[in-house]
């Protein structure tokens, strides 16, 4: 199979991924890695830094560091970072939303669902009630003129 080929989204230049998870150049991979090093050693030798100060100290990127505390790399070198939850703020190591809010979201999309099936189920019987209705009108409709041809029978074969 032939591997097909792709632009770096960071430098531009053309190239042939190895497996389907590379995203970057081979010398763009070398440069990250330089980097992800860097970032590591600016953390050991600060284990108190916060992430707005180490991506202002060393320049790397905020989702490379935020990728970094998510993979545990910090916490290999014996330092527990942490960055906010995008909704409150809440220092957290993994995913955008802390557990609080993760689970407001959930609740929240639950009762959504639920609405929603409510109100569906809601118009199916309002569809079903107005079917039956329209089908007795219909019935009524039908008696009423068998009745009145019934009746023209007799009156014609009274006269």
């Amino acid at each position: 199979m032939v591997a097909k080929m792709k632009n770096c989204p960071s430098c531009g230049r053309i190239f042939v991924p190895m497996n389907a998870t590379q995203r970057l150049c081979p010398d763009c991979m070398d440069k990250m890695r330089e980097k992800e090093h860097e970032v590591v050693e600016y953390v050991r030798d600060h284990p108190k830094i916060k992430v707005n100060e180490l991506i202002e100290a060393t320049g790397a990127p905020e989702s490379m560091i935020k990728r970094m505390i998510r993979d545990g790399r910090f916490i290999q070198v014996g330092v527990r970072m942490t960055y906010p939850c995008e909704k409150c703020g809440a220092p957290i190591t993994q995913g955008k939303l802390c557990a609080k809010c993760a689970e407001e979201l959930k609740n929240e999309l639950q009762g959504a669902a639920a609405k929603i099936v409510a109100n569906q189920e809601k118009k199916r019987i309002s569809g079903q009630r107005g079917h039956q209705e329209r089908a007795s009108a219909f019935r009524s409709e039908r008696d009423r003129q068998s009745s009145t041809a019934k009746d023209s029978k007799r009156y014609r074969g009274l006269h």
